[in-house]
């Protein structure tokens, strides 16, 4: 299965649909802040739609945190905000073995990562309309098999 990881859109979808209107994908996991934004792009491109809110989506209701499971493989999904992920990843890591999951996909920093930490992916798709800290504009492709997992930042050019 893939997915398509974004977030941190903030309005600005155009672009992101342009991007990603050929890639070949089962579902989208989106991040938070726009949680709307993330309804729009899923449901233009006809994906599933697993999503979050963010400390931007005042008034918007949906979930703060997901665990899910496809093909064993349990992902856990935040924006991040909640845990201080722009200072540690601490929090978020305890938070991951709290709900078993072999991945943590989450948010707010902007900032892309993809890293696995003590055999737990750490993935953050960035920002494909508002990078931070000389970031380029990004989201992930992530790809789950039985009991795998793969994920890789691709870079929009445009």
């Amino acid at each position: 299965m893939r997915f398509i990881v974004v977030g941190d859109t903030h309005g600005q979808i155009q672009p992101v649909l342009e991007e990603l209107k050929n890639m070949p994908a089962d579902g989208l996991f989106f991040t938070g802040d726009h949680y709307l934004d993330g309804l729009k792009i899923a449901r233009e491109l006809a994906l599933d739609f697993y999503g979050v809110t963010g400390n931007c989506d005042r008034g918007v209701t949906g979930p703060h945190e997901l665990t899910l499971e496809f093909l064993n493989n349990r992902i856990y999904l935040c924006h991040g905000h909640l845990y201080g992920v722009k200072n540690t990843l601490q929090n978020l890591y305890y938070r991951s073995l709290e709900v078993g999951a072999g991945a943590v996909v989450f948010g707010h920093t902007h900032s892309p990562f993809c890293e696995q930490i003590d055999g737990i992916w750490f993935i953050n798709p960035g920002s494909p309309t508002r990078p931070r800290f000389n970031s380029p504009k990004t989201y992930i492709l992530l790809e789950l098999e039985d009991l795998s997992i793969k994920a890789g930042i691709i870079e929009i050019n445009n």
